[in-house]
């Protein structure tokens, strides 16, 4: 309950309560803009990767802010400056014997990545959460690869002996099944593409653009 008139502070919060949480207390000295909770939060990221991480290899880049399920059973696991984040369900890495796992992207929440052979994943990409990579399905196999800079968006599946080229975006909840291009938009089940050059702010540039698409 907050009386009539209170004033509220986002640095001292009601005046006569506690001081609000990240904030440092009147008469005492700052830490500049919380650079120190910001490094004690990354140390901590720092120590739960090399824990979950283990028996993988990786540097000091990779960061974990949540738990995760590893089963290192290939030769090689390695994670480069790879970001996993926490949320409702802890994202699972499964390297089957002689297989071989790359990572050098940043992973939302709930991601699972099942390699029977290989799945190299490139440097700045995005996956969102609940995405699942795998190069063995029931009836195919393959190796996975994916490129530099790819975007791909909640609830996606990627499946075996799937290339996606750099600076490509998979659409939420979509199946890819085959290859996408680089810089283009897989979107569906089965996913199909279309570049992203289609979108632009330009008017009259799709038209333009989709017809010397037809043409060549």
């Amino acid at each position: 309950m907050v009386p009539p008139g209170t004033v509220l502070s986002r640095s001292l919060g009601p005046p006569g309560g506690p001081p609000a949480l990240g904030r440092d207390p009147p008469g005492e000295p700052s830490l500049p803009s919380g650079s120190l909770g910001k490094k004690h939060r990354a140390t901590l990221d720092i120590l739960r990767a090399a824990w979950y991480l283990r028996a993988c290899e990786r540097n000091a880049r990779v960061r974990a802010t949540g738990p995760l399920r590893v089963a290192n059973q290939g030769p090689s696991a390695s994670a480069t400056r790879a970001i996993f984040l926490g949320g409702m369900i802890a994202t699972e890495i499964v390297c089957k014997p002689g297989a071989l796992i790359e990572i050098r992207s940043i992973f939302n929440y709930g991601v699972s990545l099942e390699a029977w052979s290989s799945i190299r994943i490139g440097s700045r990409s995005l996956f969102g959460s609940m995405i699942r990579v795998a190069d063995r399905g029931e009836t195919t196999q393959g190796p996975v690869v994916i490129g530099d800079d790819v975007w791909i968006a909640h609830g996606a599946v990627i499946g075996p002996g799937v290339t996606i080229g750099s600076g490509s975006v998979v659409a939420a909840g979509s199946v890819v099944s085959g290859d996408v291009p680089p810089g283009c938009l897989a979107i569906g089940n089965p996913a199909r593409c279309m570049s992203l050059k289609l979108r632009s702010d330009e008017p009259g540039a799709a038209e333009s653009t989709r017809a010397s698409e037809v043409a060549g």
